[in-house]
């Protein structure tokens, strides 16, 4: 059986991740800071304590590193600089502790926000500008990994990751406080409140920024099948990891509440600084190599799929917290 380690298993795509493997017979094993119970699959552990990761390491040893430890909040990437540290110095001790344990193979998460933006579909040679210190800190990793010889990688530029994943019980993103506009814009227009659409100067048909989304469910299927190229192939890659639909922040309002039948108001606030026009992807070289495809990721299962968790978890009495979409 293919023993995986994911560190960052306890965050959205982590969790989300961890369920879906175990269902295609992996053992799979996390690490995350915020594990608040340790188990035989799930350990306690913060990246930058190198003496403790070497041990675990060595520990587990597992076949493959699935690295999506990351701290991603936009508007905290701007203004911390620890932020930018953290991410960059977690990688560069997971790399170091790889070398000494012999572990040859990791996949990396990467993003979208790499890329300059344009108007028309990015492929995984496109120029990369990327704006915010949360998608230089990516970017810096992606180089981190890339000049280690040791290592064979694959590395994944997602775009909008969004949904929920239905396995035995449902899971999806909790985020404290929540910023991503499907989540919010689905929770707002059940609780019938106001939208607040951030920005609309933005160089697009309806002035608001365009984005590419992609289901948690095509995500880790991405990632399965990055699995098994990896230990096959013994090879270095970059894929962008996207569907073939993008939608503008008025076109996911207008969505939801034609699928949800609700009305709800928005109101104009000030653009977030960071935030590009338009992001969209040309993903024929993962169809090609990773023989993978987005199956899941029509706006309608998007949002219906969200419409779930969000039932799943008000019913256990939880409640959201926002940042930007209030």
């Amino acid at each position: 059986m293919i023993k995986v380690l994911i560190t960052g298993s306890s965050g959205y795509i982590g969790n989300c991740l961890f369920q879906y493997l175990v269902t295609q017979k992996i053992n799979v094993i996390g690490i995350d800071k915020n594990i608040n119970i340790e188990t035989k699959n799930n350990y306690k552990l913060n990246l930058l304590n190198k003496k403790k990761l070497d041990i675990l390491l060595k520990k587990i040893n597992p076949e493959i590193v699935i690295h999506l430890a990351a701290q991603s909040l936009v508007d905290q990437s701007i203004n911390k600089k620890k932020y930018y540290d953290n991410n960059n110095r977690a990688t560069i001790n997971l790399i170091n502790s790889m070398k000494k344990n012999n572990i040859k193979n990791i996949i990396f998460s990467s993003t979208a926000a790499v890329y300059k933006s344009k108007n028309k579909p990015i492929f995984e040679y496109d120029k990369l500008y990327p704006k915010s210190n949360y998608a230089k800190s990516k970017l810096h990793c992606e180089n981190l990994i890339k000049k280690n010889n040791s290592l064979n990688y694959i590395i994944l530029r997602f775009f909008n990751v969004c949904s929920a994943l239905k396995q035995k019980r449902i899971f999806g993103e909790f985020h404290k406080p929540e910023t991503h506009l499907i989540p919010t814009v689905v929770y707002k227009c059940l609780m019938k409140q106001n939208v607040f659409i951030y920005g609309n100067n933005f160089n697009t048909n309806d002035k608001t920024c365009v984005r590419n989304y992609i289901h948690i469910h095509d995500i880790c299927d991405a990632i399965f099948k990055s699995v098994k190229l990896i230990l096959k192939e013994k090879k270095s890659y970059i894929f962008n990891i996207g569907s073939n639909l993008n939608y503008s922040v008025q076109d996911i309002i207008n969505k939801c509440k034609k699928l949800l039948n609700i009305k709800v108001k928005t109101k104009i606030m000030k653009r977030r600084p960071g935030d590009i026009d338009y992001l969209s992807c040309n993903i024929n070289k993962a169809k090609k190599k990773l023989n993978w495809s987005p199956n899941k990721s029509s706006i309608e299962n998007i949002i219906m799929d969200e419409k779930k968790w969000i039932d799943y978890f008000t019913k256990k009495g939880l409640k959201r917290r926002f940042k930007y979409y209030k």
